[in-house]
C-alpha cells in the first residue's frame, strides 16, 4: 500500500511538473512579455547591436515579433541589415578620416525616388525624400562621424503610395517620419556604441513639406536669386527647402513650353560630396571646378567638419541651345551664371569657404 501510495505521489508530481513546463512554453511562445524578451535578446546583437529598438525620446521603438532576415558586416564598423516583412535595409557605419578605404557605394546607397530630398530639422545633419532617409552624426573633435541610410521602408505598392503622398497636405505618409526617428536614434545610439562623442538634435516632430514645381517666380528655396530674367523661356522650378543640415541639395529649372529636359543643380556634402565627385568621372575627381563638352559642369569648397570638399554640379540641356518658336532666335545664357548664383548660395549657407568656380 505505502509502495504503491509513493508510485501514485511521484505521478502527480510528474504531471505537475510536465503541466508547468508546458504552461511554461506557452507562455514562451505564445505571451506578449516573452516576445518581447526574445526579441530584445535577438537585437542585442543583431545588426551589431547598433539599432534603436527601444522606445526612447528620440524614437517610440520597433514593434517585437518584427522580422530579422539578414545581417552583414561591410567591415569593423559598418553593418548592412533587413528589418521587418517589407525588408527595410538599414545600414549603419562609423565614417573615418577622407573615407578612401570605405565602400561609400554601398554604405551610403543609391536612391531612384524622384522626390527632391528635404533636410531634416531639430538640429540633426540629414535629409529624406520619400524613399531613403540619411543621417550624419559628426563625432566631436574631428571629421569622424556615424552615418545612418534606411529605405526601402514603405509598405505600400507604388501607384497606392503615389496617391496616399497626393492626398497629404504635406507630400510625407506616416511611415516616412516613423523611419526617419528611428534613424535618428539610430545614429545617436551607434555613436554611443563606437565611442564617438555626438551631440543628437532634438526629437523629429514634422519632415517639411515637398515642395511640387512651381513658377520661377516663386522660388524661395535652393532656386531663390538664380538669374532667371536672362532666359525668357524658364517658367518652372523644383527645388530643395533651404536647410543647414542639408547633405545634399537639388534645383531643377524648365522650359515647360520649349523643352522637357530641365537645368539641373545639384549640392553634396561630407561623405556624400565624396561618393558625387567619384561618380563624376576622372576629371571631376582630380579638378575643383571646370566644364566638359556634355553640358555638365562642377565646382567644389571646403566646409567646416568635412574631411573633403563639398562638390556642386550642374547640367545644361542642349536643347537649351536649340529649341526655340519659329521666328526667335537666341543662345543659352543661363546654365553657367546660374549655377555659379547656385553654388556661392549654398556655400555661404553651409558656412563654407575657398568656393572654387568654373570660369565663365
Amino acid at each position: 500500500m505505502v509502495r504503491t501510495a509513493a508510485v501514485r505521489w511521484a505521478g502527480w508530481i510528474v504531471g505537475v511538473l510536465v503541466l508547468g513546463l508546458l504552461a511554461a512554453w506557452v507562455w514562451w511562445r505564445e505571451s506578449d512579455t516573452a516576445a518581447r524578451w526574445r526579441f530584445e535578446e535577438a537585437m542585442a546583437t543583431y545588426c551589431g547591436g547598433v539599432l534603436a529598438y527601444e522606445k526612447g525620446p528620440l524614437f517610440e521603438g520597433l514593434w517585437p515579433g518584427l522580422e530579422l532576415p539578414n545581417d552583414v558586416a561591410l567591415g569593423p564598423e559598418a553593418q548592412f541589415c533587413l528589418v521587418g516583412e517589407g525588408r527595410t535595409a538599414v545600414t549603419v557605419a562609423l565614417l573615418r578620416g577622407d573615407y578612401r578605404d570605405q565602400d561609400l557605394e554601398r554604405i551610403l546607397r543609391g536612391s531612384d525616388s524622384t522626390l527632391i530630398p528635404v533636410p531634416l530639422t531639430g538640429g540633426w545633419r540629414g535629409t529624406a525624400n520619400g524613399e531613403v532617409v540619411r543621417v550624419l552624426l559628426p563625432c566631436q573633435g574631428g571629421t569622424d562621424l556615424v552615418s545612418v541610410t534606411v529605405g526601402s521602408y514603405s509598405s505600400l505598392n507604388a501607384s497606392d503610395e503615389e496617391e496616399a503622398r497626393r492626398k497629404s497636405e504635406s507630400g510625407w505618409i506616416g511611415s516616412d517620419l516613423y523611419w526617419a526617428r528611428f534613424a535618428t536614434a539610430t545614429a545617436a545610439k551607434a555613436s554611443a556604441h563606437w565611442d564617438c562623442k555626438a551631440e543628437a538634435g532634438k526629437p523629429l516632430r514634422a519632415l517639411p513639406a515637398i515642395t511640387g514645381p512651381e513658377q520661377t517666380s516663386e522660388a524661395d528655396g535652393t532656386c531663390a536669386g538664380l538669374p532667371f530674367a536672362r532666359d525668357h523661356r524658364l517658367d518652372t522650378v523644383q527645388e530643395t527647402v533651404v536647410g543647414a543640415g542639408a547633405l545634399t541639395e537639388m534645383c531643377e529649372v524648365g522650359a515647360s513650353e520649349y523643352f522637357n529636359a530641365r537645368y539641373e543643380f545639384s549640392a553634396s556634402f561630407g561623405p556624400y560630396a565624396a561618393r558625387q565627385r567619384n561618380q563624376g568621372g576622372q576629371s571631376n575627381h582630380d579638378r575643383e571646378a571646370g566644364v566638359n563638352k556634355y553640358g555638365g559642369v562642377w565646382a567644389s569648397a571646403r566646409c567646416p567638419g568635412d574631411a573633403v570638399r563639398a562638390h556642386f554640379t550642374g547640367f545644361v540641356p542642349a536643347e537649351a541651345a536649340t529649341v526655340w518658336r519659329p521666328g526667335e532666335k537666341g543662345k543659352e545664357t543661363f546654365g553657367l551664371p546660374a549655377f555659379r548664383e547656385f553654388a556661392e548660395r549654398s556655400a555661404k549657407r553651409h558656412g563654407c569657404t575657398d568656393l572654387r568656380l568654373p570660369a565663365q
